[in-house]
């Protein structure tokens, strides 16, 4: 929510009105900083917003701009204010679309509509793009906006998507390149490529999707996880959470999907000890950068670990809903949380919802198994 800015709105106004240019936007500048940094008491972290808010309305562009730059990455900025910046001009747009965790892919969507082609491209690469947005811009993108997508292996493309890049740019060899590369494509979409793509690029097809293996193998797989997750559902002391993750970790089984099975099932507890030792540092670490407002700190934690980009979402909704679960009462009925969990996880890829845990975590299994 904005503060009220009317509280102070006449001691800003004679405070800005006839500031020149120049030190408004030196201003503009210091105060998004120092909201940005938290540096501030609570009446002063107040009239700083208000004083953004303001900011954001002046005339003078070169004002808004800084502003923007300031607080592109802030995790606790009004969502008013993000998507005042974003449906800037391009110049002031241009930071907050690029790097804003407040936008979701319900504004990512709304701000395309009237996207300038340099927008669309800079929405298009941002990481853990969601469905909506990349529907948006496979149906009504530009070129470079498309490539930008296709590029951005964190993107979260569905089928409908990959139908309108096809239809619309598919005999281009540079779009048929990046398709063929994508960490996953829909049996439907490797069909159709194989209809018009050069031999060299069914093989990369071939190689990177092995559609001709037998399902038995991700069956089997992810038979193992889950009765590997079930074993760890016990009480453990840290020190003995830490030393499983390690003997995990070096026998190859401390993997992506098990850490969100862990997560899904509700036993965080471990799944902080495993995430931490994927990451190099300390469960209480873990628990303190995930344990916050945003999800920044998650974010940092999932690239130190390596782990599969493709899985980031999944990760993301499951950790949402974590924290939604945190008010739900004592005796809420868990089966239908873990599903309502599922189900929002299915949407951000794009697949029917109702399916089983199992179901869910066959499909997100490593499109190439070892």
């Amino acid at each position: 929510m904005l503060v009220d800015s009317t509280l102070y709105g006449e001691r800003i106004a004679e405070m800005f009105a006839k500031m020149p240019p120049p030190i408004r936007v030196n201003t503009a500048r210091k105060a998004a900083e120092g909201f940005v940094a938290q540096d501030l008491g609570q009446e002063d972290l107040e009239l700083t917003e208000a004083i953004i808010h303001y900011f954001v309305n002046d005339l003078d562009m070169t004002v808004r701009q800084a502003i923007a730059e300031a607080v592109k990455e802030c995790e606790f900025l009004s969502r008013e204010i993000a998507i005042k910046l974003a449906m800037d001009v391009d110049e002031i747009s241009l930071p907050i679309v690029s790097h804003s965790p407040i936008l979701t892919d319900e504004d990512l969507w709304s701000i395309l509509q009237n996207a300038s082609n340099r927008i669309q491209t800079a929405i298009a690469a941002r990481p853990h793009l969601g469905v909506k947005s990349s529907a948006c811009i496979a149906e009504t993108g530009c070129y470079s906006a498309i490539k930008a997508c296709l590029r951005n292996e964190t993107a979260i493309i569905g089928k409908m998507a990959y139908d309108h890049i096809l239809g619309r740019f598919g005999d281009i060899d540079p779009i048929q390149e990046l398709m063929v590369h994508r960490p996953f494509l829909p049996a439907e979409t490797i069909s159709r490529l194989f209809d018009f793509i050069s031999e060299e690029y069914k093989q990369i097809l071939i190689d990177r999707n092995p559609v001709s293996e037998s399902t038995s193998v991700r069956k089997i797989l992810n038979a193992r996880e889950k009765v590997l997750a079930k074993k760890l559902d016990t009480r453990m002391t840290d020190h003995e959470q830490r030393k499983k993750s390690i003997a995990l970790e070096r026998e190859g089984r401390l993997t992506a999907t098990l850490m969100l099975r862990l997560l899904i099932t509700g036993n965080t507890s471990f799944f902080a000890a495993a995430l931490g030792q994927a990451s190099g540092i300390s469960k209480k670490r873990v628990i303190s950068l995930t344990s916050g407002r945003g999800y920044l700190g998650f974010q940092r934690l999932y690239d130190r670990a390596e782990l599969s980009p493709y899985l980031y979402s999944a990760f993301r909704t499951a950790m949402e809903e974590t924290r939604k679960a945190t008010h739900y009462h004592p005796r809420a009925d868990l089966d239908n949380f873990r599903q309502r969990m599922i189900d929002r996880i299915s949407a951000t890829y794009g697949w029917d919802d109702g399916m089983s845990l199992e179901d869910l975590m066959e499909k997100l299994l490593p499109n190439r198994l070892n």
